[in-house]
């Protein structure tokens, strides 16, 4: 079986080379773009499954780039970026980023969290052609489709991207259950670690704005201080 293709875009040679050496080393193969205008030629000839997307680059930000690029592709899209502030968090995952690694970074974590963005995309993608009669999951205003991954509130298609729709998949299937932070990372990200609950929390303030009445006082994802959310089930 061969390996996923990865494309790494990042203006900087030797961050490109060293991440392609763990890759290779991996069995995995992997192509590098220098600017945003390269990243896209490249995505639409070689349709990468995961790609590592530097921040700055020099013809436009790597959010842009990163808009650009979810118009085209769903696979997971992991920043890397000097800058370390929740508002970097917030708009990198807005614009349909997967994941924020901060540079400097240790090749081997990275490694190991591109092989948990690939195992869950490939999980993600399994059955997508089965049949979706029996999967609606949500008997209020808010409803998912878990093989169609259609979502509806009050009747009306909202859009979700891939992560947000995982972690409110994962919430619905367990209505009135609390799930630790860890738990959902390793089952929505594949890996746990106390360093990047942001993400997660990232992840459910996007999802809250796009689901609930009052984001600002949520009542369908309720957090439980210290320990982690649950979804509580809502009503017409």
């Amino acid at each position: 079986m061969s390996k996923a293709q990865i494309l790494i875009v990042d203006d900087e040679p030797d961050i490109s080379e060293l991440i392609g050496m763990y890759l290779e080393k991996e069995g995995y193969s992997f192509t590098a773009a220098t600017t945003g205008a390269q990243a896209i030629r490249l995505n639409a000839e070689l349709h990468p499954e995961l790609i590592v997307l530097d921040v700055q680059l020099p013809d436009m930000e790597g959010y842009e780039l990163c808009t650009q690029l979810r118009r085209t592709t769903n696979v997971p899209i992991l920043f890397l970026t000097c800058k370390d502030t929740e508002m970097d968090t917030v708009i990198g995952l807005s614009v349909g980023g997967d994941d924020f690694v901060s540079k400097p970074f240790s090749p081997v974590a990275l490694l190991a969290r591109m092989k948990a963005h690939l195992r869950r995309s490939k999980l993600g993608t399994a059955g997508k052609e089965a049949p979706v009669d029996n999967a609606w999951i949500g008997a209020g205003p808010l409803r998912i489709n878990t093989l169609s991954h259609e979502v509806t509130l009050e009747g009306q298609m909202i859009e979700l991207s891939a992560k947000e729709f995982q972690l409110l998949a994962l919430l619905m299937k367990h209505p009135k259950q609390v799930l630790s932070f860890a738990q959902i990372m390793e089952r929505v990200w594949g890996y746990h670690s106390e360093a990047d609950t942001k993400t997660l929390q990232v992840h459910i303030g996007t999802l809250r704005k796009k689901i609930e009445r009052n984001p600002a006082k949520p009542s369908a994802i309720i957090n439980i201080r210290g320990i982690g959310y649950k979804y509580q089930e809502q009503h017409a």
